[in-house]
């Protein structure tokens, strides 16, 4: 029997953007499901805006609207968005280009590029601790710094996530 699930369970996620005083960047998240299927030998992707219900397995659009309602340049703005509970990271990131980095972490408190994890693992007959990637499976949070977000200008950023 599949497991439904309902997406008010997924919903608890917050996008945020860091900042010092009023607010200058207003970021609305939306989640939307993505269905796959294969036309004329190439993938093509059909989106279903906000589902009601989804199933294990399925594959949802983390959607993040960055806004800049402050009439001005805004500098430096982060955006960070937590892998929802109930899912597990499915790529698909926007990647960093010259305006913004797009940062991962495996813990919500550390992010780079390739978020490292510590392992031990039996090298030659002897017990070794070393750093390794982590799969992007284990990512938690995705975060993108932004150099500067225009006067009125509006980013969407996203990634993808599946549902367990």
């Amino acid at each position: 029997m599949k497991k439904l699930i309902t997406l008010l369970a997924l919903t608890g996620t917050m996008a945020t953007a860091q900042q010092t005083a009023a607010p200058a960047v207003k970021v609305t998240l939306t989640q939307d499901q993505i269905k796959t299927a294969t036309v004329d030998g190439k993938a093509v992707d059909t989106v279903i805006a906000s589902p009601k219900t989804v199933l294990p397995g399925d594959v949802l659009r983390e959607e993040v609207t960055v806004v800049n309602v402050s009439g001005k340049p805004v500098k430096s703005p982060i955006i960070s968005v937590p892998v929802p509970k109930g899912t597990v990271y499915a790529g698909s990131a926007t990647p960093g280009n010259d305006r913004w980095n797009t940062l991962y972490s495996i813990d919500g408190k550390a992010y780079s590029a390739t978020p490292m994890k510590t392992v031990t693992v039996t090298e030659n007959g002897k017990s070794v601790t070393k750093q390794v990637a982590a799969p992007a499976s284990e990512y938690t949070n995705v975060r993108w710094l932004i150099g500067q977000l225009g006067a009125d200008e509006t980013l969407k950023l996203s990634f993808r996530v599946r549902v367990n």
